[in-house]
């Protein structure tokens, strides 16, 4: 389990649940962009697109087509949701940025882009384990 500002397992939080599975495309990069937090230029790279693609769909509020930009925009979302289960916001950014042992002495980040969701699913979901979530 890493050692970054984990939450403490707390079933009567009053915190309020928003599903991001019911996120529109747009919404979801903003989203995304924010809670990593990642550039347009990053998250071009992770759906593997020009930032000018990037900014247009933020722009007109539309969003990917491609299956393959869909499917990577949800491992994100999972791995969002999991890690704000977890940790706080300044834990998930720190668990986001910190090499960590698991990926290798890689980020999160450079889990992302190699296109390793899983191991990053994985750490985040042992830390939940550990928190008797």
């Amino acid at each position: 389990m890493t050692n970054l500002n984990l939450k403490t397992h707390d079933s009567n939080s009053k915190a309020p649940k928003t599903s991001l599975k019911s996120l529109p495309s747009t919404p979801l990069l903003h989203l995304v962009r924010n809670t990593l937090p990642i550039s347009q230029e990053q998250v071009a790279r992770l759906l593997k697109v020009s930032s000018r693609t990037v900014a247009r769909w933020e722009k007109s509020n539309s969003g990917p087509e491609r299956q393959e930009q869909r499917e990577r925009l949800a491992r994100l979302q999972e791995i969002i949701e999991l890690g704000t289960k977890v940790y706080t916001p300044e834990g998930l950014r720190e668990f986001f940025s910190t090499p960590l042992p698991e990926f290798g002495n890689k980020t999160a980040f450079d889990m992302f882009f190699i296109g390793d969701y899983e191991a990053v699913l994985s750490a985040l979901a042992a830390d939940y384990e550990g928190l008797g979530g």
